[in-house]
């Protein structure tokens, strides 16, 4: 029960994988789209950055649910088949 208690009190972030974190196209891509977002919002009057800004949260908390729901459904079908391997 250790790992879940881990998971419990926020020592574990499934979200936060060294592997991805440490990933180089991961990385590139990050910065690719850093780079374009930053170039984009420089080319914005005020409106359009208000506009833009919450085109990027929204776009943010899309991906969230996204992600939650993967993991939510990764993780049934690994207890699924954790429960068929032992009956």
């Amino acid at each position: 029960m250790i790992t879940l208690e881990e998971l419990y009190h926020g020592n574990i972030n499934p979200s936060e994988s060294e592997s991805l974190c440490n990933n180089p196209e991961y990385k590139n891509l990050i910065a690719l789209t850093t780079q374009s977002q930053d170039k984009v919002f420089a080319s914005l009057n005020d409106e359009q950055k208000k506009l833009f800004d919450n085109y990027i949260i929204n776009a943010e908390e899309l991906s969230t649910i996204i992600e939650v729901n993967c993991f939510k459904t990764g993780f049934k079908l690994g207890a699924r088949l954790t429960i068929e391997a032992y009956t």
